[in-house]
């Protein structure tokens, strides 16, 4: 509605809402640039102004706030899959952390029998020097202690520990 006042020569423009492309859709109002918008409130109310810039402004919020939402999710499911993995290479390796214990134990129980069979042979008489059928012979002769000892301990460990023990006298 326009009306013309010839008192002070002004025109003044009466402007009802929705007239003069001043209704926007939400998704327009977002999507264009600030210059657009300066130049669609061209010829608009300071009040006019304020609350189309007001309405922009809280649809953009709404816009930042719906897409950090969708990369707080993202991110979340992404930890939640590290985590996972994680969570398998821990059960993996206290799996193998496990089984080398295991072989640790058996070792270990070997290096004794083998520790202790070597001091009941440098406590028992020494075997023959540089035969070493006739250090396993004597040895499968045994009697006694040292019969115990190689009823556990294989013959060829019996041997290596001999020569070893008769390596180091000479």
């Amino acid at each position: 509605m326009t009306t013309t006042n010839k008192g002070n020569k002004a025109l003044k423009v009466k402007r009802e809402p929705g007239e003069n492309g001043t209704s926007l859709t939400d998704d327009e109002l977002v999507s264009m640039s600030v210059r657009e918008l300066n130049q669609h409130l061209r010829g608009l109310t300071k009040e006019e102004i304020l609350q189309l810039k007001q309405r922009r402004r809280t649809l953009k919020n709404r816009g930042y706030a719906a897409s950090c939402r969708v990369k707080r999710v993202t991110q979340k499911e992404e930890l939640e899959r590290q985590k996972a993995d994680l969570q398998q290479e821990v059960e993996k390796l206290a799996n193998e952390n496990a089984s080398m214990k295991v072989e640790l134990d058996a070792l270990r129980s070997k290096y004794e029998a083998l520790q202790s069979f070597a001091r009941t042979v440098a406590r028992g008489p020494a075997p023959p020097i540089g035969n070493t059928n006739t250090a396993t012979v004597a040895l499968g002769n045994a009697r006694g202690p040292l019969a115990s000892v190689i009823g556990k301990v294989g013959t060829t460990s019996v041997i290596t520990i001999v020569k070893s023990k008769t390596d180091a006298r000479s």
